[in-house]
């Protein structure tokens, strides 16, 4: 009987699944990949979508921490408004895209507690592409599927940030706006530097 040594192909798969599993072991999670960008914070100004100059921030891009104008490229996780009370209206991008293909899921809660002392996204209680409405200081946590930031992620379908509205001007209808962003699919940290788990 003939013995037969394994093909290439066999050779390279197995070394792969040590390969893999010792780097998973030593992050403490056989399937797991480190994050590799740190998380960030900024602030800013936004102006109510209904209503706001040509051009203007109404929205946020959650992975690039960018304001911007919440336009028909649908390139935003979430946009901003005033209703006619002066609440503020945070308003996910499916809400806005109104079902068009481009849409993707956007999740929020609002969370007890202060802007500082959240330092990890909730695991769990998001409504999925429902406005919030955002009483000045309450704190939002955002889950974005964004498949720009995620599409071929090994790690998660999710980003997250928590964001605040600090201040309203109802006759600019503007809103001051702080928020930290977790860049990392599949991670919910917001301490500063790159996320652990």
């Amino acid at each position: 009987m003939t013995l037969r040594s394994p093909g290439p192909t066999s050779r390279l798969l197995a070394f792969a699944a040590i390969v893999l599993t010792g780097a998973g072991l030593a992050c403490g999670n056989v399937f797991g990949v480190p994050a590799s960008l740190p998380t960030f914070s900024d602030s800013g100004v936004v102006y109510a979508i209904n209503g706001a100059p040509p051009g203007a921030p109404t929205a946020l891009n959650i992975f690039s921490g960018t304001l911007l104008a919440a336009n028909a490229n649908f390139i935003f996780d979430v946009a901003f408004d005033i209703d006619s009370t002066g609440q503020v209206i945070i308003l996910p991008e499916p809400a806005v895209a109104s079902g068009l293909a481009t849409a993707f899921t956007v999740s929020l809660q609002s969370v007890g507690g202060s802007f500082d002392d959240l330092t990890r996204a909730p695991g769990s209680g998001y409504r999925a592409d429902t406005a919030l409405v955002a009483p000045p200081n309450t704190l939002v946590v955002v889950q974005s599927s964004d498949p720009n930031a995620c599409g071929t992620s090994l790690t998660g379908t999710t980003i997250y940030a928590k964001l605040m509205v600090t201040a309203v001007d109802p006759v600019a209808r503007t809103m001051s706006l702080r928020y930290t962003v977790d860049p990392n699919c599949g991670f919910r940290s917001f301490l500063s530097g790159i996320p652990k788990d």
